[in-house]
């Protein structure tokens, strides 16, 4: 899925964000309208391959609805997906205009149960707030065509706080109306890298919760999804919720990889965390029978004890 950033400011300042400090300091005219188009027009894409609008936050740009027009114009067969912490949807009028495109994807982070512990990792008093309210808005105004993810990063903040965040969502939404939510491991680089020393986490940490809330949650939620991890960091049984959707380049196999029978439906991983962490967690996992499928992103459909 090709990431278009389509603009450098955020109006929230997230702990984690991989996206370095320096980059909101460019200069925006980069990320202008008629720069944009110069940029993405004429591009060859795969037929209904999505679009991923990133940034930043792409809502907040100045020529948002002309940017996601044009694109719908040029590119009328593929899905456009928004990447976007949702305080824009807070409003209404917004929300609805943005709906007039039948094609689109929202793909919404949430960050905590309640509003201190939301707005304490995108450190911006209101940001909880305005989050929900967008994501009701989402809910009310979607049709059928338009499709909402909801994200929780794992971090030091979150991950003993999954459980909570799951069941705040199912308390607050229609959790039918939602397609899928993701649980998302933490990738140290950009602004991450910088606070490491209060938003780092291991695998080994994280597995001490993870499996009791997919067992817990995989049958309420529609599609529950493990997003960036390796497969020996998790227990066989929850092999058939992760995905791949890192890029190529920024993971890496080590020489113990090779030896693992499982390596072709692997991730890798993230070349940040071998530099940061180092590389002691990951082992083969026995071999065991697998169902795989023809999904590079989603390989495996059932695991055979």
């Amino acid at each position: 899925m090709p990431d278009i950033a389509i603009w450098n400011r955020c109006n929230n300042h997230c702990l984690m964000c991989s996206n370095p400090f320096i980059f909101q300091l460019e200069n925006s005219d980069l990320y202008s309208f008629e720069n944009l188009k110069k940029r993405w027009a004429n591009r060859k894409f795969k037929p209904h391959e999505p679009l991923c609008l990133t940034g930043g936050e792409p809502t907040i740009h100045p020529d948002f609805f002309k940017i996601v027009r044009w694109l719908h114009t040029q590119y009328p067969k593929n899905k456009i997906v928004i990447a976007s912490n949702s305080r824009m949807f807070y409003y209404k009028n917004f929300t609805k205009n943005l709906f007039k495109i039948n094609n689109l994807d929202l793909e919404i982070a949430v960050h905590g149960y309640d509003e201190k512990t939301h707005d304490s990792i995108t450190r911006t008093k209101g940001s909880f707030k305005q989050t929900i309210e967008g994501i009701h808005n989402i809910l009310r105004f979607k049709n059928d065509l338009q499709e909402l993810e909801i994200r929780i990063i794992i971090t030091k903040f979150t991950y003993k706080n999954l459980d909570k965040i799951l069941a705040f969502i199912k308390n607050e939404f229609d959790i039918k109306q939602i397609r899928d939510i993701v649980l998302i491991f933490i990738e140290m680089e950009g602004q991450a890298k910088d606070n490491l020393n209060i938003v780092e986490i291991t695998y080994k940490e994280v597995m001490k919760y993870l499996p009791q809330v997919v067992t817990k949650w995989s049958s309420i939620i529609n599609d529950l999804r493990l997003y960036h991890f390796p497969l020996c960091t998790l227990p066989p049984e929850l092999w058939p919720y992760s995905w791949r959707t890192l890029k190529g380049e920024e993971v890496m196999f080590l020489s113990c990889c090779h030896k693992c029978p499982f390596k072709k439906y692997c991730l890798g991983i993230h070349r940040d965390y071998i530099t940061l962490i180092g590389g002691q967690e990951f082992k083969p996992p026995k071999k065991i029978k697998i169902a795989a499928n023809n999904s590079f992103y989603k390989p495996i459909d059932n695991v055979f004890k």
